[in-house]
């Protein structure tokens, strides 16, 4: 008989089977025989009779129950009360309650995330730190996503599935400069992360800065040859004085600075002059490696963006409109000046873990831009 050649992952347990018995012990503690089978309204007296029966134990203990965290179980004893159609101050309300949740193990949903963290640790840490671990490693915070979500859901029963669209009220917005522009306009050309219900952008707020630590080391260790060959390119072209670096980037005169601001004074950006040149949207990208969610560091880039236009609209004092031409060879530059030492592992994680609804907007178009510029200078030979 012919012996199948073995394959990573075909023994592995399937991610939705692991911890079944966390998960359903925390329906249990909501009054639920299974998943989702159970009365709300049940399931919320469980949770404020757990809550109050625990501060009450730990009353004359004061080293185990602080006063903000006192303050915090009584809030959220109290059963959210949502009256009409599901806006999105409602939405914000629920994300406010689960990262209150989700800080107190005496809280079913807190127990319940405070166990997957303790076993996710176990699992990729120490001997589980290897490479090859990486996408079931991914898969099961997708796993951790989905099952939560369908706690969250039975409890909220108005928060709509995944993937809805909740439609803002109209309020008279201030006006917005799109990213890829000079110019000031009233909309905006992608929507605002949020306005879609998902259950990353609910929930990996609370989750992913709990897990980031291994998971991010995965990636690092998955992309550690591709990411020494990037920064060794990072390193030798940083020795290039600004203006040098821009000429050999590629970017057209007009957009080189003439003048910057350092420490409060006007100085002028001489042949010698070095790390100056679009400075605040270096800082600005540097950001990126110290926030967690995928969101956050979109965010991080679509402001790196916005701070290259305005300096650049300072410069030429007019109206105008970036072509990928003119804006790609400025940016190379800003990601070079940044020095962002694993930037492979921060575009894999977000390529990983992003919603699919934000790849097709101004953030998923500025996400292109930077992962293209990590593999310029990782492929091409720029000196």
């Amino acid at each position: 008989e012919q012996t199948r050649p073995l394959k990573l992952g075909n023994l592995a347990v399937p991610v939705d089977e692991k911890w079944k018995a966390v998960f359903q012990e925390c329906w249990s503690q909501l009054g639920c025989e299974d998943l989702g089978q159970g009365d709300v309204s049940k399931a919320w007296d469980s949770i404020a009779v757990a809550l109050t029966t625990n501060r009450r134990e730990h009353k004359d203990s004061p080293e185990l129950l602080s006063r903000s965290h006192t303050q915090t179980l009584e809030s959220l004893e109290f059963i959210p009360q949502h009256v009409g159609p599901f806006t999105l101050e409602k939405y914000e309300s629920i994300k406010k309650y689960l990262v209150k949740a989700c800080d107190t193990p005496l809280h079913p949903l807190g127990r319940l995330v405070e166990t997957l963290v303790a076993v996710y640790r176990m699992t990729y840490v120490g001997v589980g730190a290897n490479r090859r671990l990486l996408q079931e490693a991914v898969k099961e915070i997708k796993s951790y996503l989905k099952r939560i979500f369908q706690l969250v859901r039975f409890l909220f029963p108005d928060l709509p599935e995944e993937g809805s669209t909740i439609v803002p009220t109209a309020l008279k917005t201030p006006e917005k400069k799109p990213l890829c522009s000079g110019r000031t306009q009233s909309e905006s050309e992608s929507p605002e992360p949020g306005y879609v219900v998902t259950s990353s952008g609910l929930l990996l707020p609370v989750l992913l800065p709990r897990l980031y630590p291994p998971l991010f080391m995965l990636y690092a260790l998955d992309n550690e040859r591709e990411e020494d060959t990037y920064w060794e390119c990072v390193l030798r072209l940083n020795k290039q004085p600004d203006m040098s670096l821009l000429s050999f980037l590629g970017v057209q005169r007009k957009f080189w600075p003439t003048s910057v601001t350092l420490l409060g004074e006007n100085k002028q950006v001489l042949p010698t002059t070095k790390n100056a040149c679009f400075a605040t949207a270096v800082e600005c990208l540097q950001q990126i490696s110290t926030t967690f969610t995928p969101c956050d560091k979109l965010k991080v880039i679509q402001q790196t963006f916005e701070e290259i236009s305005q300096e650049v609209l300072g410069m030429l004092q007019e109206d105008f409109l970036w072509s990928m031409d003119d804006l790609f060879p400025v940016f190379l530059y800003v990601v070079l000046r940044a020095r962002i030492r694993n930037l492979g592992s921060e575009v894999h994680l977000i390529e990983d873990l992003m919603d699919p609804y934000l790849q097709h907007g101004e953030q998923g178009i500025m996400f292109t831009t930077l992962k293209a510029c990590y593999y310029q200078i990782q492929h091409e030979k720029l000196m």
